[in-house]
C-alpha cells in the first residue's frame, strides 16, 4: 500500500510537470467517459431499470394480430374475443382490459381536459399496484347502483389538489360527480402509447363493467394486459394463445378470419421502438471513448519517449521493468480517474441535456439520473479506460536498451520504430472509427432530410389546431353536439386574421383513426377474411378547404349535407384506386360498417391522399363522412390563418369559453408543430449521432496532428541535414505530408470497410436511404481525408521553417 501511495504521489507530480499533455488527455477522457455515462444513465433507466410493478417481467400486452392487407401485429382488440381468451387460457393468472379517453375536469379550479382511462376492475391487481392513499377498484365498482368512483395519479394529486387530503373528495368529470377513492404511487405512469386515443399518460382511472353489447363481435378498440403464471414462458403463452385464436377464427369466421393473437412482454412494449436507437447511440459513444483512449495512448507514448533518460536512470538504480511499467500504468489510471471525475460532472449535465433534447412522449425519462448503478458503471469504465490506454505505453516504455538510453545521443527507448508503428496504428484507428460515426450521422441526416421533404397531402403552414371534447351527459343528443360545433366554427371564422375553419374527429398526426370493413353495392359478397376495408373520419363541410387538401374529382360536401343526413361520402385517391380500379367512383354506393344500422352512402367526391400516422407511414384508404352521418362529441378544429397561427390561439380559446364557460379546451398546437413531433425520434437520433461524430472527428484530427507534430520534432535533426544538403521547403513539406496522407488513406479505407458492415444495423431506422448510400460514403470519406490533410499540413508547414544550423545541433 505504501508503494502504491508513492506511485500515486510521483504520478501526480509528473502530470503537473506536463500540463499541456495532461490537459489534452483530461479533456479527451472527460468527453469520452462523460458521454458514455450520460447515455448509459438513459439506457439504465429505460432498458435495464426494473419495472415499477410487482414481478413486472411477468406482465404482457395482448394484441390482436391482423394478418390480412398490410397487416398489424399490434392491433386493438375486440372485447368478445378478450373474454374468450380470459376464460379459455391456462397460462395467465388474470387479464384486464382498458381504453384511453379524455375527460373534462370542471371542479377544483379552471376547467381542464385530463387524460383518463377506463379499465376492468382487476387492472391494478393484474399490474400488482397498490394505492399510495386510499384503495384501488373493488369488483363491484362501476356496477349499476354503485357510486361513481375514480383513482387518480400522483401527479394530478399534486398539481390539481396540492397534495392535500383527497380520498373521499368529490369531483365533476364530464358533467358527472365522481368520488376519489385512491391515489397511485409516484412511480406508476401506466400508459401504453400504441393504440392509444390520447397523447399522454392517463391521470384518472374509472372502473369498467363491460356490457354484453360491447362483448359482441363488432369492432375492435380496447387493449389488454395479462400476468403470466409462475413458470410459464412467453413462448408457451404465445403458443396457447395461437391455439385459442385459431379456435375463435373457426367459431366466428365472419369476424375473426385472418386474425390471430400476439403476446408482447411489457418491457418490450415500453422499449420496442427506442431500444435499437439507444443501443446504437451507446455504441457510438463507445467509439468516441475508444478514440479518446487512442488519443491519450498516443500522448503517453510520446511523453514516455521524452522520459527515456529518467526511466533508464531508474532502471540503472535497480528498478525492474515491471516496476517501471507499474509506475507508468499508475499514472495512466490516475489520469483516467481525473477524467472520470470531470466526466461524471459532464454526465450530470449531459443527462439533463438529453432530457431537454428528447421530445415529449419520446420515452419516459423520469428515472434518468446519476444513480448508484450509473456511478458503478462510471467507476468501472474509468478504471478500464485507464488500463486500456495506459497498458501499451507502459509496456512499451519498459522495453529499452539501458546502455543506449544512457548515452547522450540516444534518441529512443526500446527501438523507436516499434513506438512509431504503435502511434501510427492508433491514428489509423481514430480515423477509421471517426469515419464510421460520420457515415452513420450522414445517413441519419439524409434520412431526416428525406422525411422532411415528404408531402403530407395538405398545407401545414399557418394552420392552428384545437381539440374540444364535449361531455356526453351535457350534450346528450346529436343536434346539441352539432349545434355547438356549428356555432364554434361560425365564430372562429369571424376572428381577425382567420381565412378558413374546419373540423375533423381524428386529425392527422394526432393518433390512430378508425378502420372498418365495407361492401360495394352490386358487387358479389366476399368470403370471410377477404373483405374490403377503409379508414373512416368525420368532418364538417369546410375541412378540406381549411386543410387545403385538393379535390381531384367530383365535389365536396354542401352546407346542407353537413347539417342533415343525406348518406354521402368523400373518399381519397387510394380508396378509389383500390376499391374501384380503373373505374370512376363518383356515384358509386358503398356500405361502411360503423353504425348499428349501416346504410349505403354515395361517393360524391375524390380528394388527394394525406399522411395520417406519420410522414413515413404508408398512404391508407380513407373515407370521409359529414358529421350528420356519424356524430362525434370530440372534434379538432383546424384554423387557417393569414399570418402566424399561434397569434389566433387566445381568440380561439375565448370563442369556446363564450359558448360554454365550463367547457375545457384540449391540445392547441400548430400543424407544423405536429409534423415536427412526428419526426422527433428521427431528429433526436440524427442530432445525437452528429454531435458524437463531430467530437470523434475533432479527436481524430487532434490525434493525427499530434503524431505529425511529434514526428517533426523527432526528425528535426534529419530535416536540418536534408535542408543543409540542398532540400527545398517544398521537398520537406511533401516528405511530412506524405506520411500523414498514408495514415489518412489507410484510416479512411479501414473505416469504409467497417462502415459497409456496421451501417446495416441501422437500415430499419432510415427512410428512403440505403444503408450503403454511395454519395454519403463518398462525401464523408472525402471530407474526413481533407481534415486529416489539414491536420498534417500545419506541422509540415512548421517543419519547413526549421533553421538548418539550429537543427544540426538538435538532440
Amino acid at each position: 500500500m505504501n508503494t502504491l501511495w508513492q506511485d500515486l504521489r510521483y504520478g501526480a507530480r509528473m502530470l503537473v510537470k506536463s500540463p499541456a499533455v495532461t490537459l489534452v488527455a483530461v479533456i479527451a477522457l472527460t468527453l469520452g467517459i462523460g458521454a458514455n455515462t450520460a447515455l448509459f444513465s438513459v439506457v439504465n433507466a429505460v432498458l435495464l431499470h426494473s419495472l415499477p410493478y410487482a414481478d413486472g417481467e411477468r406482465l404482457a400486452i395482448v394484441w390482436e394480430n391482423r394478418k390480412s392487407g398490410a397487416g398489424n401485429a399490434q392491433n386493438v382488440i375486440n372485447l368478445g374475443n378478450f373474454y374468450d381468451w380470459k376464460e379459455q387460457n391456462t397460462v395467465f393468472v388474470d387479464m384486464a382490459a382498458f381504453f384511453d379517453r379524455n375527460l373534462n375536469l370542471t371542479s377544483d379550479g379552471e376547467p381542464e381536459e385530463v387524460p383518463g382511462q377506463i379499465a376492468t376492475t382487476n387492472l391494478f391487481s393484474v399490474l400488482g399496484v397498490n394505492a399510495l392513499q386510499g384503495r384501488t377498484f373493488a369488483a363491484d365498482d362501476g356496477k349499476p347502483g354503485q357510486p361513481n368512483v375514480v383513482v387518480i395519479s400522483y401527479n394530478l394529486w399534486q398539481r390539481r389538489f396540492g397534495g392535500g387530503p383527497v380520498v373521499g373528495h368529490k369531483v365533476m368529470l364530464s358533467n358527472q360527480e365522481n368520488t376519489i377513492i385512491g391515489v397511485l404511487p409516484p412511480e406508476i405512469g401506466w400508459y401504453i402509447q400504441k393504440g392509444s386515443m390520447i397523447n399522454q399518460a392517463p391521470e384518472i382511472w374509472s372502473p369498467w363493467q363491460v356490457s354484453n353489447q360491447l362483448r359482441e363481435r363488432h369492432g375492435r378498440f380496447a387493449r389488454a394486459v395479462a400476468r403470466l403464471k409462475p413458470g410459464v414462458t412467453l413462448t408457451q403463452a404465445q403458443n396457447e394463445m395461437n391455439v385459442i385464436g385459431a379456435r375463435l377464427a373457426q367459431q366466428y369466421p365472419e369476424f375473426n378470419t385472418n386474425w390471430g393473437v400476439n403476446v408482447v412482454p411489457l418491457r418490450t412494449q415500453f422499449t420496442g421502438e427506442i431500444r435499437k436507437p439507444l443501443l446504437i447511440l451507446l455504441g457510438a459513444v463507445g467509439f468516441v471513448l475508444l478514440i479518446a483512449c487512442a488519443n491519450v495512448a498516443n500522448l503517453l507514448l510520446a511523453r514516455a519517449s521524452s522520459r527515456k533518460k529518467e526511466i533508464a536512470v531508474r532502471a540503472g538504480l535497480g528498478a525492474s521493468r515491471w516496476r517501471i511499467a507499474r509506475q507508468l500504468l499508475t499514472e495512466s489510471v490516475l489520469l483516467s480517474l481525473i477524467g472520470g471525475g470531470f466526466g461524471l460532472l459532464l454526465a450530470w449535465w449531459g443527462t439533463r441535456a438529453l432530457i431537454a433534447l428528447s421530445p415529449p412522449g419520446l420515452m419516459d425519462l423520469r428515472s434518468v439520473g446519476v444513480s448508484l448503478p450509473v456511478l458503478g458503471f462510471t467507476f468501472a469504465l474509468t478504471l478500464l479506460t485507464g488500463v486500456v490506454f495506459g497498458l501499451v505505453p507502459a509496456l512499451e516504455a519498459a522495453r529499452f536498451d539501458l546502455n543506449d538510453s544512457l548515452k547522450e545521443g540516444g534518441k529512443n527507448i526500446g527501438g523507436g520504430s516499434r513506438s512509431h508503428r504503435l502511434r501510427n496504428m492508433f491514428v489509423v484507428t481514430q480515423v477509421a472509427l471517426a469515419l464510421v460515426l460520420l457515415v452513420g450521422a450522414g445517413l441519419f441526416m439524409k434520412s431526416l432530410g428525406r422525411l422532411r421533404s415528404v408531402d403530407p397531402g395538405f398545407n401545414a403552414n399557418n394552420l392552428l389546431t384545437m381539440r374540444v371534447n364535449l361531455p356526453g351527459r351535457k350534450y346528450d343528443t346529436d343536434p346539441k353536439v352539432m349545434d355547438f360545433f356549428g356555432r364554434a366554427i361560425e365564430q372562429l371564422q369571424a376572428l381577425p386574421g382567420v381565412k378558413a375553419v374546419g373540423a375533423i374527429n381524428t386529425l392527422p398526426f394526432t393518433g390512430p383513426h378508425s378502420g372498418t370493413s365495407l361492401e360495394v353495392e352490386g358487387a358479389p359478397k366476399l368470403p370471410p377474411g377477404q373483405k374490403l376495408s377503409t379508414g373512416i373520419c368525420v368532418t364538417d363541410a369546410n375541412y378540406f378547404q381549411a386543410m387545403q387538401i385538393p379535390l381531384k374529382r367530383g365535389r365536396l360536401f354542401t352546407d346542407q349535407e353537413a347539417k342533415e343526413l343525406r348518406h354521402v361520402v368523400v373518399v381519397n385517391e387510394a380508396f378509389a384506386r383500390k376499391i374501384f380500379p380503373g373505374q370512376d367512383p363518383i356515384g358509386k354506393r358503398v356500405t361502411i360498417a360503423m353504425k348499428d344500422v349501416d346504410d349505403p352512402t354515395e361517393i360524391i367526391g375524390v380528394v388527394g391522399n394525406t399522411k395520417h400516422m406519420g410522414l413515413d407511414s404508408e398512404t391508407e384508404e380513407m373515407a370521409y363522412w359529414p358529421q350528420p352521418e356519424l356524430v362525434y362529441s370530440g372534434m379538432t378544429f383546424v384554423i387557417r390563418t393569414e399570418g402566424d397561427a399561434k397569434s389566433v390561439a387566445p381568440g380561439a380559446r375565448e370563442v369556446i369559453r363564450n359558448i360554454d364557460p365550463e367547457q375545457p379546451i384540449g391540445e392547441v398546437s400548430t400543424m407544423e408543430g405536429l409534423l415536427a413531433k412526428s419526426i422527433a425520434r428521427t431528429r433526436f437520433n440524427a442530432i445525437l449521432l452528429t454531435i458524437f461524430s463531430l467530437v470523434a472527428m475533432v479527436m481524430a484530427a487532434v490525434g493525427i496532428y499530434g503524431v505529425m507534430s511529434y514526428s517533426v520534432q523527432q526528425r528535426t535533426h534529419e530535416i536540418g541535414l536534408r535542408m543543409a544538403l540542398g532540400a527545398q521547403q517544398s521537398d520537406v513539406l511533401r516528405l511530412i505530408v506524405k506520411q500523414g496522407i498514408v495514415l489518412g488513406m489507410v484510416g479512411v479505407g479501414a473505416g469504409l470497410m467497417a462502415s459497409f458492415g456496421l451501417t446495416r444495423l441501422i437500415v430499419s431506422l432510415l427512410f428512403e436511404v440505403p444503408a450503403t448510400d454511395p454519395r454519403t460514403f463518398a462525401a464523408v470519406a472525402g471530407g474526413l481525408f481533407l481534415i486529416t490533410l489539414i491536420a498534417c499540413y500545419i506541422p509540415a508547414r512548421r517543419a519547413t521553417k526549421v533553421d538548418p544550423m539550429v537543427a544540426l545541433r538538435y538532440e
